[in-house]
């Protein structure tokens, strides 16, 4: 049985993206939703491929080290229940993303649920959509307590996206989506309000003319063009000059000037939290370097199926939220989560993230996984993490873990000593790009630990003098 599709060079389900521990496959779960119906499925192909599974920083979930191609037969599941695209050509774009607590955050301005399943609806039989960058992503935010975006006051929980649409309060009372772009990991605001009822006509337009700029412009270093080199080319004006001619409705933009866009922290979903539906909490649950085993994968569904709704919501801050849990059943739940080995604390294994790093990675000068790991295990026997903090483990200059800069940066470099060639890191400071020009220090994996134990003692010494 040989893959359906030719490979891309971003990993996705009906092809193999090679690397060095096996073929990389990568599922998409618009939204970061998951009944316990696919849960079940996929822990299932977990065992049988005797693979292991991450939460990717979309939402997605990605599995590595497999050995041979899908059967044909696993395909047609995985359609079935809705996680793979009925077209195969279209299934390499990146995941639909929204706020992980859509529809249960008690701020939220609007329920991005339903426009999430319209938007993945529109990609599914809008064939055309292929022929754009692997890249192509679609970001909606419902203006609650957990955002996507750049509503975050931490940096480096941003996450972006092409065509980002997130809700704010009117003054009139009403609720809009205001238009970003993005590209370059920036996203760029506009001063188009989007009702809601228009948003997928607006996508749609927005991109048509996306497709036709790309048919246009020759491709760049064998690459497609994207939104970034829309933007550079055309300029945001004529990019939506040229989407107000495929409308019936013109754009609308904000002459007022007067908006709302609340801030955001997502690390507030970790933990225990009440919903807006009365009398139920979400719980939300670190997991090391977004990893799950297969037991703890059915373990999760059991639960979500014994005490919530049958759903679990995987973030794309590599977390996963159990949702629907009725108030008094969260004490005995909690023993059973302990058991899997999950927990809902903040924690050092919801503060380090890692790309894929050696073996999997050619380009990887280190093994961040490993690396992270011991990271992690190093700091919970000698800190408390009663704050969020972000370390970001690359095993090289391209980051591909997390796309906003990190306050702790270890990049994976090579180091001689003693006539021998180890690995290492360069370290640095600050979530400003600028800081990375100078490391603040380097060395071997084992010499680099203690150095970052003792920043963070006086990061939390500073702040505890303020």
């Amino acid at each position: 049985m040989n893959w359906l599709v030719e490979a891309n060079v971003c990993p996705g389900l009906f092809y193999g993206t090679p690397a060095q521990d096996g073929f990389l496959i990568r599922i998409r779960t618009p939204g970061g939703w998951l009944n316990s119906q696919q849960g079940k499925a996929i822990a299932t192909l977990l065992e049988q491929w005797q693979s292991t599974i991450q939460v990717t920083n979309r939402a997605n979930l990605q599995i590595r080290g497999v050995q041979k191609s899908p059967t044909l037969e696993d395909f047609q599941t995985l359609q079935k229940l809705g996680l793979a695209a009925h077209n195969p050509t279209i299934d390499h774009l990146r995941n639909i993303m929204c706020s992980p607590t859509a529809g249960i955050d008690c701020q939220e301005l609007i329920d991005t649920r339903q426009f999430v399943q319209k938007l993945d609806s529109f990609i599914q039989n809008y064939p055309s959509i292929a022929e754009l960058s692997p890249k192509f992503s679609i970001g909606i935010d419902g203006g609650g307590t957990v955002g996507i975006g750049t509503r975050s006051t931490l940096a480096w929980e941003h996450r972006y996206n092409e065509i980002q649409l997130s809700a704010i309060a009117l003054n009139n009372g009403g609720v809009a989506f205001q238009l970003a772009l993005g590209g370059d990991k920036q996203l760029c605001y506009t001063d188009i309000l989007i009702e809601p009822e228009n948003c997928l006509s607006v996508v749609t337009a927005l991109v048509t003319v996306y497709l036709d700029y790309v048919k246009q412009t020759p491709s760049i270093k064998g690459k497609k063009p994207r939104m970034k080199h829309l933007l550079k080319d055309w300029g945001v004006e004529k990019y939506l000059e040229q989407v107000n001619c495929q409308l019936n409705h013109p754009l609308e933009r904000n002459v007022t000037g007067i908006i709302y866009r609340q801030d955001a922290c997502s690390t507030f979903h970790l933990g225990i939290h009440n919903q807006k539906q009365a009398g139920l909490s979400y719980i939300g649950l670190s997991l090391r370097l977004g990893q799950l085993t297969a037991t703890q994968l059915i373990g999760l569904v059991e639960l979500s199926e014994t005490f919530g709704s049958s759903q679990l919501r995987l973030t794309p801050w590599q977390t996963i939220i159990l949702p629907d849990i009725p108030n008094q059943k969260v004490s005995e739940l909690l023993p059973k989560l302990t058991s899997l080995g999950l927990s809902a604390s903040m924690g050092w294994d919801a503060a380090i993230v890692a790309c894929g790093g050696k073996p999997g990675c050619a380009a990887a000068a280190t093994a961040t996984q490993i690396h992270a790991t011991m990271l992690a295990d190093y700091l919970n026997e000698r800190l408390t993490c009663n704050s969020p903090v972000n370390i970001h483990l690359t095993g090289c200059a391209k980051s591909c873990a997390q796309p906003s800069p990190a306050e702790i940066t270890l990049l994976g470099t090579t180091i001689e000593q003693n006539g021998e060639i180890i690995e290492g890191y360069k370290v640095y400071i600050g979530d400003d790009k600028k800081s990375l020009k100078i490391p603040i220090f380097e060395g071997e994996v084992a010499s680099v630990f203690p150095k970052i134990e003792q920043f963070l003692i006086s990061q939390k010494s500073q702040s505890s003098q303020q």
